[in-house]
């Protein structure tokens, strides 16, 4: 092995499991700050309990002893003052200024989600494509519309929308943009983008491997395109329906297999991958269940 080759780059799935390992151990020491924070008030409470209780204790006993009579211990009433209405907010305001203000950003934060959730399309399945080809941009459309047609309602929104975003992969110099490999590396983070289009050198480069994907052997058992990493898709009309016929065929079609880990909603997981394994269940067999308007 030549002395001057560089160590070879972490893969996207190692920065991926870094992360995932890092937010962990963030959030054990939130935790526990949290639990050292807790026991602190609590020890001071109880410090203060006990002082008030001696307090009381001392004052009954020198009562009983005489030293003391009844009216030592009695509190001095403070006289009552009267405030005025702008005294009165701007009291209010001073005691509550935090609350207030985490009240604000609540709300804004509220009508914000509530926007985005009312005017945002949510996709029923989403797809990833890591491939090197960059036609792959001009037919992002064309794939999901192929696509949408196989597609159940899944999010019941009343629109079905397949989601497909391109991430290009330079399999030459083993790199992607940085604003693409954040990217790659926030969908393996999420329950939302399933589908996983590319080949095997770029699943190899960016540790996308078995058990990262599920084995579609067991899923179609006997199919011969079939295989433990994905489906490829030179043995479906996939290249003539999307209106790329140069499509490379090395091209597989794969699906990430569900698992638990920190941030991840395990049954939204599953779902999600029922769904899309569904919908290329529907796209083999020829089950079209939005047949487009040329179709009818």
């Amino acid at each position: 092995m030549s002395e001057d080759k560089k160590e070879k780059k972490k893969s996207f799935m190692d920065v991926y499991r870094e992360v995932n390992e890092k937010e962990r151990a963030e959030e054990l020491k939130r935790e526990s700050e949290l639990a050292a924070a807790a026991a602190e008030r609590e020890r001071k409470a109880k410090a203060a309990y006990a002082e008030k209780l001696r307090q009381e204790k001392l004052e009954l006993l020198k009562l009983k002893q005489g030293v003391i009579s009844e009216a030592d211990i009695r509190r001095e009433e403070k006289a009552e003052k009267h405030y005025t209405i702008w005294e009165k907010i701007g009291n209010f305001f001073y005691h509550n200024k935090i609350m207030i203000i985490l009240g604000t950003m609540f709300a804004a934060l509220a009508v914000f989600l509530v926007y985005d959730l009312v005017t945002t399309v949510r996709p029923d399945v989403a797809v990833m494509v890591i491939a090197e080809d960059y036609w792959f941009d001009y037919i992002m459309e064309d794939m999901e519309q192929v696509l949408e047609r196989y597609c159940e309602d899944y999010n019941g929104d009343g629109k079905v929308f397949v989601r497909v975003t391109y991430l290009p992969v330079k399999v030459t110099n083993s790199a992607l943009h940085e604003s693409d490999r954040v990217k790659l590396i926030a969908e393996f983070q999420g329950e939302d983008s399933i589908v996983v289009i590319a080949d095997r050198e770029s699943c190899e480069l960016f540790g996308i491997e078995e058990g990262v994907l599920a084995d579609l052997s067991k899923i179609y058992p006997g199919d011969e395109n079939a295989d433990a990493l994905g489906y490829m898709l030179s043995g479906t009309s996939f290249a003539e329906d999307i209106g790329f016929e140069e499509l490379s065929d090395d091209l597989f079609i794969g699906f990430r297999e569900p698992k638990s880990g920190a941030g991840l909603n395990e049954e939204k997981f599953s779902r999600n991958f029922n769904n899309a394994v569904e919908m290329w269940t529907n796209y083999l067999n020829g089950n079209e269940i939005n047949p487009s308007e040329t179709d009818e």
